[in-house]
Protein backbone atom coordinates (compact mmCIF):
# COMPACT_ATOMS: atom_id res chain seq x y z
CA UNK A 1 0.00 0.00 0.00
CA UNK A 2 1.41 3.40 -0.93
CA UNK A 3 1.11 6.30 1.49
CA UNK A 4 0.88 9.91 0.31
CA UNK A 5 0.88 13.12 2.35
CA UNK A 6 0.74 16.73 1.25
CA UNK A 7 0.33 20.04 3.10
CA UNK A 8 -0.57 23.52 1.89
CA UNK A 9 -0.97 26.92 3.51
CA UNK A 10 -4.19 28.69 2.55
CA UNK A 11 -4.51 32.46 2.86
CA UNK A 12 -7.90 32.21 4.54
CA UNK A 13 -9.25 31.66 8.05
CA UNK A 14 -9.38 28.04 9.18
CA UNK A 15 -13.14 28.33 9.73
CA UNK A 16 -13.68 29.24 6.05
CA UNK A 17 -11.31 26.52 4.87
CA UNK A 18 -13.06 23.92 7.01
CA UNK A 19 -16.57 25.03 6.01
CA UNK A 20 -15.73 24.43 2.35
CA UNK A 21 -13.80 21.19 2.80
CA UNK A 22 -16.19 19.53 5.25
CA UNK A 23 -19.01 19.48 2.68
CA UNK A 24 -18.42 16.22 0.76
CA UNK A 25 -20.29 17.56 -2.27
CA UNK A 26 -17.30 19.87 -2.84
CA UNK A 27 -14.83 16.97 -3.21
CA UNK A 28 -15.10 16.85 -7.03
CA UNK A 29 -14.07 20.53 -7.12
CA UNK A 30 -10.56 19.57 -6.05
CA UNK A 31 -10.12 15.81 -6.37
CA UNK A 32 -9.29 15.36 -10.07
CA UNK A 33 -10.63 11.81 -10.34
CA UNK A 34 -13.94 12.39 -8.55
CA UNK A 35 -16.90 13.31 -10.68
CA UNK A 36 -19.74 13.29 -8.15
CA UNK A 37 -20.30 12.77 -4.41
CA UNK A 38 -23.77 12.48 -2.91
CA UNK A 39 -24.18 12.17 0.88
CA UNK A 40 -26.62 9.49 2.04
CA UNK A 41 -28.68 9.44 5.25
CA UNK A 42 -26.69 6.50 6.67
CA UNK A 43 -23.43 8.51 6.77
CA UNK A 44 -21.98 7.02 3.61
CA UNK A 45 -21.53 8.76 0.27
CA UNK A 46 -22.30 7.60 -3.26
CA UNK A 47 -19.23 8.35 -5.39
CA UNK A 48 -18.64 8.48 -9.13
CA UNK A 49 -14.95 8.59 -10.05
CA UNK A 50 -12.57 7.91 -12.91
CA UNK A 51 -9.84 5.30 -12.38
CA UNK A 52 -6.99 4.03 -14.54
CA UNK A 53 -6.57 0.40 -13.52
CA UNK A 54 -3.90 -0.32 -16.15
CA UNK A 55 -2.28 3.10 -15.95
CA UNK A 56 -3.53 4.26 -19.35
CA UNK A 57 -7.22 3.54 -19.88
CA UNK A 58 -9.78 5.56 -17.89
CA UNK A 59 -12.89 3.90 -16.52
CA UNK A 60 -15.79 5.57 -14.72
CA UNK A 61 -16.75 3.68 -11.58
CA UNK A 62 -19.45 4.13 -8.97
CA UNK A 63 -19.44 2.98 -5.42
CA UNK A 64 -20.28 3.68 -1.84
CA UNK A 65 -17.66 5.04 0.51
CA UNK A 66 -17.61 5.69 4.21
CA UNK A 67 -17.10 9.21 5.49
CA UNK A 68 -16.46 10.50 9.01
CA UNK A 69 -16.39 14.19 9.87
CA UNK A 70 -15.09 15.44 13.22
CA UNK A 71 -16.23 19.05 13.43
CA UNK A 72 -14.35 19.93 16.64
CA UNK A 73 -11.05 18.57 15.29
CA UNK A 74 -11.65 19.97 11.80
CA UNK A 75 -10.85 16.54 10.45
CA UNK A 76 -12.43 14.25 7.89
CA UNK A 77 -11.69 10.63 6.95
CA UNK A 78 -13.03 8.67 4.00
CA UNK A 79 -12.45 5.39 2.31
CA UNK A 80 -13.60 2.37 0.43
CA UNK A 81 -13.10 -1.10 1.83
CA UNK A 82 -13.71 -2.61 -1.58
CA UNK A 83 -10.74 -0.82 -3.15
CA UNK A 84 -8.33 -0.69 -0.16
CA UNK A 85 -8.37 3.08 -0.33
CA UNK A 86 -8.66 5.65 2.44
CA UNK A 87 -7.71 9.22 3.11
CA UNK A 88 -7.98 12.04 5.57
CA UNK A 89 -7.72 15.78 5.76
CA UNK A 90 -7.13 18.09 8.67
CA UNK A 91 -7.39 21.87 8.87
CA UNK A 92 -5.23 23.59 11.48
CA UNK A 93 -3.97 27.09 12.21
CA UNK A 94 -6.06 30.20 12.25
CA UNK A 95 -5.40 32.73 9.48
CA UNK A 96 -3.71 31.53 7.36
CA UNK A 97 -4.91 27.98 7.69
CA UNK A 98 -2.96 24.78 7.08
CA UNK A 99 -4.42 21.83 5.25
CA UNK A 100 -2.94 18.35 5.34
CA UNK A 101 -4.25 15.55 3.14
CA UNK A 102 -3.16 11.92 3.34
CA UNK A 103 -4.08 9.03 1.05
CA UNK A 104 -3.37 5.32 1.26
CA UNK A 105 -4.05 3.00 -1.65
CA UNK A 106 -2.98 -0.28 -3.19
CA UNK A 107 -3.82 0.92 -6.69
CA UNK A 108 -2.33 3.47 -9.05
CA UNK A 109 1.09 4.80 -9.86
CA UNK A 110 2.55 6.61 -6.81
CA UNK A 111 3.94 9.46 -8.92
CA UNK A 112 0.53 9.96 -10.54
CA UNK A 113 -1.15 9.96 -7.14
CA UNK A 114 1.33 12.54 -5.81
CA UNK A 115 0.74 14.73 -8.87
CA UNK A 116 -3.02 14.46 -8.33
CA UNK A 117 -2.64 15.48 -4.70
CA UNK A 118 -0.48 18.46 -5.65
CA UNK A 119 -3.10 19.52 -8.20
CA UNK A 120 -5.88 19.06 -5.64
CA UNK A 121 -4.10 21.20 -3.04
CA UNK A 122 -3.48 23.96 -5.57
CA UNK A 123 -7.14 23.89 -6.60
CA UNK A 124 -8.30 23.92 -2.97
CA UNK A 125 -6.13 26.89 -2.05
CA UNK A 126 -7.16 28.87 -5.14
CA UNK A 127 -10.87 28.16 -4.68
CA UNK A 128 -10.94 28.99 -0.96
CA UNK A 129 -8.78 32.09 -1.33
CA UNK A 130 -11.05 33.37 -4.13
CA UNK A 131 -14.12 32.77 -1.96
CA UNK A 132 -12.72 34.70 1.00
CA UNK A 133 -11.10 37.57 -0.94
Amino acid sequence: MSQHRRTVTIAAPAASTWAYLSDPRNLPDFMPRMRRVEPRPDGTVQVTAVVTPDGTRELEVQGTAWLRVEEDARAMEWGSERHSYHGSLTVTGDDPSELEITLSTEHGDPATIDLGLDQALSAIAARIEARTA
